[in-house]
């Protein structure tokens, strides 16, 4: 015999319903678009902006490049956007378009071989396509650049290939190459099966290498053109993380190329790093209202 829920009872499963489908619904909007950088692949997108973005609105450009093993879905799957949300209502962050490109496996690279061009997709066919359908502003004076992880590793190599191009990078949690571990990587059998590096940095040639090691190519402040770079590694970060940066630091301020360096408290994830792009956005942006400690702190 059917026996029907009395009806205070249906009504309550129907609100449990309806408020998990909320809180599991996408904050992101995505996108896929063909990219000539990577000859006519159909590559993915996802872009955070606010919901009552104007039309007459030119906001700021965030390019933010994930890590090795996340994608574009990563702002949602760690509920980022909703952070965002609220640091936006509450007056801690500026209004900002983000975008967050594919990158694969790819350290964000136009490889040596030739077959994939990571970096010219962002900054040759993903941001011009943004800048045009959300009307941001310009580069370099309205773009900023994050990365974290991989994605790190992969803006500071940005800044080594089209200096200039960004008014500010975050490098977050990264792992910092020298033209030493570049050899090594490339050369190690492991790790050509895991990652191809030797595909993506070529053979290696001390002035291959040296282009591509920001230990010898940032010399003066001039070789900057004007970016202004954050370092940012966490409490509990993956070994080896913390050691890079520290070095580049020495290296940079002992050289007179500016920059800022902190730690901030977690561990290497998406939940440590939010809080970090809180940071950085009031950092470099401003806002109406001081961020809080909470989003502030470190050490």
């Amino acid at each position: 015999m059917l026996r029907r829920l009395p009806a205070h009872l249906a009504t309550l499963l129907l609100a449990s319903v309806l408020l998990a489908a909320c809180a599991t619904a996408p904050r992101m909007s995505y996108g896929v678009m063909p990219s000539l950088a990577m000859r006519g692949a159909r590559m993915h997108y996802a872009v955070y902006a606010p919901r009552d973005l104007r039309p007459d609105e030119r906001l700021p450009l965030v390019v933010l490049l994930h890590g090795g093993g996340d994608d574009v879905r990563s702002f949602d799957r760690h509920a980022v956007g909703q952070a965002f949300d609220r640091a936006l209502a509450s007056g801690e962050i500026p209004r900002v378009v983000v975008v967050l490109p594919e990158g694969d496996l790819g350290f964000w690279a136009n490889w040596a071989d030739g077959s994939r061009r990571y970096r010219d997709w962002v900054l040759d066919d993903l941001v011009p396509h943004t800048q045009s359908t959300y009307h941001t502003q310009g580069c370099p004076e309205g773009c900023q650049l994050m990365g974290v992880s991989m994605g790190g590793s992969g803006a500071l190599a940005f800044m080594l290939h089209r200096p200039g191009f960004f008014r500010s990078v975050a490098v977050i949690s990264a792992p910092i190459f020298d033209a030493r571990d570049m050899q090594k990587y490339s050369d190690d059998r492991l790790m050509q099966i895991l990652v191809p590096m030797h595909r993506i940095w070529g053979t290696p040639t001390p002035h291959g290498l040296a282009q591509q090691d920001p230990f010898q190519r940032w010399q003066t402040p001039a070789d900057l053109q004007g970016t202004h770079l954050t370092l940012a590694y966490a409490s509990g970060d993956r070994p080896g993380i913390p050691r890079g940066n520290r070095r580049l630091h020495r290296v940079l301020e002992a050289r007179g190329v500016p920059h800022d360096i902190f730690v901030f408290p977690g561990h290497h994830g998406w939940e440590s790093w939010t809080p970090v792009f809180l940071r950085v956005l009031h950092d470099e942006l401003g806002t109406d209202h001081d961020a809080p400690a909470s989003a502030l702190d470190s050490n």
